[in-house]
């Protein structure tokens, strides 16, 4: 096991005890982990970072994940989603949220596989104005969309990027 998986794990070891904080803290601290956290599943359970943080009824880890591309569909197992945790759990308020962020497979918008790729979304009834302090690349329809250093773009409410259905994927 790499370095680096051996940090995800250690990680997760922290969202599985709720101590949610400090993952959101080593989050900030290491980019690269966040990204990579947002698309790791457990093995043994097939419980993700997002499965974790609805059954702590988190949701500011909940729209950070969102906001990085982590799967609302995503199944354990079991055949749990995050959505269904919470739902269990009793966080109804949370589990509602989450079914905004569902998209369906097949979607133009669907998360991206590649924790490098910034997820896309339709919302544009929740744009945000935003200006690239870096460049980025964004997943739409199979393809990359590329936003440069400095250029204007717009989100919606859980910091996924807008794209036009007209965008041509590269």
């Amino acid at each position: 096991m790499s370095k680096l998986e051996n940090m995800i794990e250690e990680v997760y070891k922290q969202a599985k005890n709720g101590q949610w904080d400090q993952v959101l803290s080593d989050w900030k601290d290491i980019p690269l982990i966040e990204k990579r956290c947002s698309r790791y599943q457990k093995e043994s359970s097939g419980w993700t970072f997002f499965h974790q943080a609805a059954y702590f009824g988190h949701e500011t880890a909940c729209r950070e994940l969102i906001r990085l591309g982590a799967s609302v569909n995503r199944r354990s197992r079991e055949g749990k989603t995050a959505i269904d945790v919470a739902e269990e759990r009793g966080y109804i308020d949370l589990a509602n949220l989450l079914k905004r962020a569902f998209e369906k497979e097949g979607s133009l918008w669907v998360t991206p596989a590649d924790p490098d790729l910034r997820p896309s979304s339709n919302r544009w009834d929740e744009a945000n104005e935003r200006r690239a302090t870096e460049g980025m690349l964004v997943a739409y329809g199979g393809g990359v969309v590329r936003i440069l250093t400095g250029k204007r773009y717009f989100v919606d409410s859980f910091e996924r990027v807008l794209i036009e259905t007209f965008a041509k994927p590269q």
